[in-house]
């Protein structure tokens, strides 16, 4: 509790003292005051109001009327969007397919396995929709194919959970 008494929790707009605006006791006095010294400075009055020694928040776009753009009528709508399937050959170079895992494999236990080879992109574990359990098979997707080399001379043949690993380089989809 006494960490909230230090804290603002309300802020006025006009004399940014600790009370609401609408309740302000230098409503009238500061606001026309303020207007004024706006109007001095050459601020129009779409824009906020900025005096000096305030400072000024981050824009998050480059719109700066505040108004709503569709999507269509945004900056590089007309251009088409990238495909993602060249990304996605470039990971196929370097993905392995493990078979013989057990139903209880966690993406994490293949992740604490195969994170001594290199850096791992994706990991991919089918599991069954309804029960969640592993099907016994993952694909692991290595940034580099060193890397993936690496695993599958490392971990092939390795027993895992009662069962002996099967590591290889996996096929493209036909798709």
């Amino acid at each position: 509790m006494n960490k909230l008494k230090g804290q603002k929790i309300v802020s006025c707009r006009i004399c940014k003292g600790d009370h609401w605006t609408t309740r302000c006791p230098y409503k009238d006095t500061l606001g026309p005051m303020q207007k004024e010294l706006a109007e001095q400075l050459g601020l129009s009055t779409g824009e906020k109001e900025k005096l000096p020694g305030e400072l000024e928040p981050v824009q998050a776009t480059q719109n700066k009327t505040g108004k709503y753009v569709p999507p269509s009528l945004r900056d590089g709508a007309s251009r088409r969007g990238e495909s993602m399937q060249p990304n996605r050959r470039a990971d196929d170079n370097a993905t392995i397919r493990v078979t013989n895992l057990s139903e209880d494999t966690r993406e994490t236990d293949l992740q604490e396995l195969f994170r001594p080879f290199g850096s791992i992109s994706r990991i991919y574990l089918a599991k069954d929709k309804t029960t969640g359990q592993s099907k016994g098979f993952a694909f692991i997707s290595f940034h580099r194919r060193e890397d993936a080399a690496r695993a599958i001379a490392g971990v092939s043949g390795f027993g895992y959970d009662h069962l002996i690993l099967n590591v290889e380089w996996a096929k493209p989809s036909t798709n």
